[in-house]
């Protein structure tokens, strides 16, 4: 499953939970059928059980990257920062009217988060 997938069907809080669930060693993963944390070693990969606060070796069926998925949630969150995707829009073509410069890093990153917005809940076809 890809993470605009799992936002979409679980909604972002439930995202948000699983970037900020994730257990404080290195994990890259979620497994969403199982609902554990997998971490990559090696050749193997490992799942944490949340609920047994344990490691096993089984196999990662849908699998979500930790980082894509908080990168989805870090835009929705600059998105509704600016009062939702309309005014995110406006805000970035209001500050891209100057030619000639290099982009602010705030545009760039505003820029991601619509196109990160627009992945999960369509629009940008006009």
């Amino acid at each position: 499953m890809k993470p605009e997938q799992f936002i979409r069907e679980y909604g972002v809080e439930k995202a948000r939970e699983v970037v900020e669930g994730a257990p404080g060693f290195p994990v890259f993963g979620y497994c969403t059928l199982t609902g554990n944390y997998i971490f990559k070693r090696s050749n193997a990969t490992a799942y944490y059980h949340n609920e047994t606060n344990s490691w096993s070796e089984d196999y990662a069926i849908e699998l979500i990257l930790l980082e894509d998925l908080k990168r989805l949630v870090e835009s929705l969150d600059l998105i509704k920062f600016y009062d939702g995707i309309e005014k995110a829009k406006l805000k970035l073509a209001i500050g891209t009217c100057l030619f000639g410069r290099p982009p602010h890093p705030r545009e760039v990153e505003l820029r991601q988060a619509i196109r990160d917005h627009e992945s999960i809940y369509g629009g940008g076809d006009e």
